[in-house]
């Protein structure tokens, strides 16, 4: 197992989509929005996105931290 690297995804933090969710999920490759709940048992990052009403579940390879 490799040594642990700080987790960027923080709950509250902004993120957009990252090159392989893009690939994946291509409607939803201009979006960006925020991280509302991580987990650490899971990959799974649940996130709000900017405009919508209720929140999705993402894999975490799938988002990127925002720059701001």
């Amino acid at each position: 197992m490799n040594a642990k690297q700080p987790d960027k995804l923080a709950v509250g933090s902004r993120f957009k989509m990252s090159e392989l969710g893009i690939v994946q999920l291509p409607e939803f490759a201009h979006k960006t929005g925020t991280i509302v709940e991580t987990s650490s048992r899971t990959p799974g990052v649940t996130v709000l996105f900017d405009g919508a009403l209720r929140p999705t579940v993402l894999d975490r390879s799938y988002i990127s931290p925002l720059s701001t």
